[in-house]
């Protein structure tokens, strides 16, 4: 695995455990070392507390999956909610006109009618083959934005889910706990948005450009 998705899926679940101490620490009734045994949540043990989430790295990681899933699963749920309701695309990594996917079928040189079910393999051979040798500046900017867009989902669904993670574990969610959490969870959606919308925008760009210079028709 590359060290770009290790990161992703390290960020959410920091993230996650940041949350939930936050609200131990605004709950007289529950202590971190109930939680997470041996720490509390004292400026004299904070770096025990580190130091048993970082020894802790599989754990972490593991949860880093399990919240990346998530994320992956909410999207694609969603994206096929809209498909069903307004019509077009059902995947969330490759949500373009049917004119752009169209034109993109034609310029990697696909076989047979356009049929909207490949789309999903459409926008990868386009970005990471044909974009990617012939433009391999532009292939690296759209991967850092999706990347972004990635970290910032993933973020959002990791504060939201220790709420809830709060609730099962009966610590007293107050308002000096999902009040912070909401307004950065609500900074973590908007990027997620704008880095989504950036990213599917250069793919479109992309495609007038190609049809343009005619480099892949020749």
């Amino acid at each position: 695995m590359d060290e770009e998705r290790k990161i992703r899926f390290l960020i959410a679940p920091l993230l996650f455990f940041a949350s939930l101490e936050w609200g131990v620490a605004w709950d007289p009734a529950r202590k971190l070392s109930e939680l997470i045994p041996g720490a509390s949540l004292s400026p004299d043990n904070w770096s025990q507390l580190i130091a048993l989430i970082a020894g802790g790295g599989i754990a972490v990681f593991a949860l880093g999956v399990v919240i990346g899933t998530a994320t992956y699963v909410f999207l694609r749920i969603l994206f096929l909610l809209k498909s069903w309701i307004w019509g077009g695309t059902s995947c969330h990594e490759i949500s373009l006109p049917s004119e752009t996917l169209i034109q993109m079928w034609n310029q990697i040189r696909a076989q047979g009618d356009f049929d909207r079910r490949q789309e999903l393999f459409l926008g990868v051979t386009f970005d990471h083959d044909l974009l990617r040798s012939k433009h391999e500046g532009v292939h690296r900017w759209i991967v850092r934005r999706w990347n972004a867009f990635s970290v910032n989902a993933t973020s959002t669904i990791a504060l939201l889910l220790s709420l809830w993670a709060g609730c099962f574990l009966n610590v007293a969610v107050t308002m000096r706990w999902y009040g912070p959490v909401a307004v950065v969870s609500a900074m973590f959606a908007v990027s997620a948005i704008f880095a989504w919308r950036d990213t599917m925008g250069m793919l479109r760009f992309q495609v007038r450009r190609q049809l343009t210079d005619g480099k892949p028709d020749g």
